[in-house]
């Protein structure tokens, strides 16, 4: 595994619902934290149409926080301008956020550090893989950081920072992270928690015998 590269950050995008499906969602707020720990960059998103739910215990946001918004493509040309093609990409479910955005490799950013296959870790019991959310590995592995349920751009992207130095590429740290991970019982998912439905918002994309809307599993 080669070393953490001389210039790296973390981009994260919070999303709210603009329908009732799993997929309907739209980004609506997007921050990113450089290598040296500084937020560079917070930006609300103009949502074109309906808000169905800002899916607040969530993504923290809600109508009187989602203010000051600019057009997704104006916000695209901000974040473009923050990174640049030396720049490797830290953080979690990253395919998300670089579809979102519209980043294209070898022009916005060089390459990934993707944590879930970081910290994907096996179990024995099981004999298979866990995949840990980056609020399990941040409360298992990061003393005195928190992540709850609801999610602030700024702050996944910072643990995904300090999880990518303290770890990566430490492949004996790394060792005796898969194992606390395996472990440490992971809290319910926010989805769990509310029965993979909120607001009338289908939350179940990855479980399809718990989906309530006609969208497609997103597995």
């Amino acid at each position: 595994m080669p070393p953490l590269p001389l210039k790296y950050a973390s981009v994260d995008v919070e999303c709210v619902a603009t329908s009732r499906r799993h997929d309907g969602r739209a980004p609506a707020l997007v921050a990113i934290v450089d290598q040296h720990e500084e937020v560079v960059l917070r930006a609300a998103i103009e949502v074109p149409g309906r808000i169905v739910s800002y899916l607040t215990p969530l993504t923290g946001i809600t109508a009187a926080n989602h203010v000051d918004t600019k057009p997704l493509d104006q916000v695209i040309d901000m974040v473009r301008a923050k990174l640049g093609p030396d720049v490797v990409l830290v953080g979690q479910s990253l395919k998300s956020d670089i579809e979102w955005l519209k980043l294209r490799e070898g022009v916005d950013f060089k390459d990934v550090i993707e944590l879930s296959e970081l910290f994907k870790a096996w179990n024995p019991r099981y004999n298979n893989y866990n995949y840990s959310s980056l609020s399990h590995a941040t409360n298992t592995l990061l003393p005195g950081m928190f992540i709850g349920s609801a999610h602030d751009p700024a702050e996944d992207a910072l643990a995904s920072i300090r999880l990518a130095k303290r770890f990566y590429p430490d492949e004996q740290a790394l060792e005796v992270a898969h194992q606390r991970l395996v472990r440490t019982r992971p809290s319910p998912s926010f989805a769990k928690q509310h029965n993979y439905q909120y607001e009338g918002v289908c939350m179940a994309a990855f479980y399809a015998a718990k989906c309530s809307c006609d969208a497609p599993s997103a597995r």
